[in-house]
């Protein structure tokens, strides 16, 4: 059977992915693209000609941010018609505030009261772990029985073990490894860390907002058009400590604040990035370029 449309995700994918669908004659290959790729630095690496070539074999270009959509058309050199914005989308209906709070704190050894600040994600350079290790002994000078909740893992673990031992704040770290119930384990914070250094656009930040949640992010990519300054919550300077903790106490010292944020956060996420409107939008670029194939 011949597929109609191939749809990669990634370069390496698309690399791939596009001169095979035109060797075997399928009409339409669509991208995904999901944002800048820290590992293209370098002379080599970091040239964007085969980006340039490879559109010749793409008939259209979906990118999750309109930031995504900037990088490509701007630095990639992508011809703009080519390119649609569709941002991310997720399943809200399993994402449910209050459900599981008690349950996760208790699994986590934590106290129902104790202020909980997380980060959910793989344990790479690219999510600036570090950065945020480093503010967090700013917060706890100011509220000693806070914890810092490090959900995910990845190659940068024992790197990032070892500076929380340096610093002294191992008894306010918890690391739980990769965890399936990510669900559960934001019910259980009361804000959510972003310290990405670059970002498509943070599927975290749309969950842990669904579960009226704030989040203090960094404004990289697409994270400004997930999280509203001021508004669902407190965007800072990439690899910038010093931001990341103000924010951070700003919002564990107003409660009130935090939780006016993150419920306005929930409401604009089920307004803007179900899963459903993503589906539609993603046919709907399907059906438009099986029209003119």
């Amino acid at each position: 059977m011949r597929p109609d449309i191939v749809n990669p995700h990634l370069f390496r994918s698309v690399v791939v992915a596009a001169p095979l669908a035109r060797w075997h004659r399928v009409p339409t290959v669509v991208e995904t693209y999901h944002g800048r790729e820290g590992w293209r630095h370098g002379p080599i690496r970091g040239s964007f000609v085969p980006d340039r070539l490879l559109s010749r074999f793409v008939t259209r270009v979906i990118a999750v941010s309109e930031a995504a959509r900037d990088f490509l058309v701007r630095v990639k050199g992508y011809p703009a018609d080519k390119v649609v914005v569709v941002p991310n989308g997720r399943d809200l209906s399993a994402l449910v505030p209050g459900r599981d709070r008690e349950s996760a704190r208790k699994d986590l050894g934590v106290d129902p009261h104790t202020p909980i600040v997380g980060v959910v994600g793989r344990l790479e350079d690219q999510k600036g772990h570090r950065y945020l290790l480093d503010a967090w002994p700013a917060v706890t000078r100011d509220f000693p029985d806070a914890r810092l909740l490090l959900v995910g893992d990845g190659s940068r673990r024992e790197a990032l073990e070892a500076q929380v031992k340096a610093l002294g704040i191992a008894p306010s770290v918890i690391f739980t490894g990769f965890r399936a119930d990510v669900a559960r384990m934001l019910d259980a914070i009361d804000v959510l860390a972003l310290p990405s250094l670059y970002e498509g656009m943070p599927l975290t930040a749309i969950e842990a907002a669904a579960m009226a949640r704030p989040v203090v992010a960094t404004a990289v990519d697409g994270t400004p058009e997930v999280v509203e300054h001021g508004v669902t919550g407190f965007l800072v300077p990439p690899a910038n400590p010093p931001a990341l903790s103000g924010a951070l106490l700003t919002l564990l010292a107003d409660p009130d604040r935090a939780r006016r944020l993150g419920e306005t956060g929930r409401q604009r996420t089920l307004e803007r990035f179900d899963l459903g409107r993503q589906v539609e939008a993603t046919a709907a670029v399907y059906r438009s370029v099986a029209t003119r194939s």
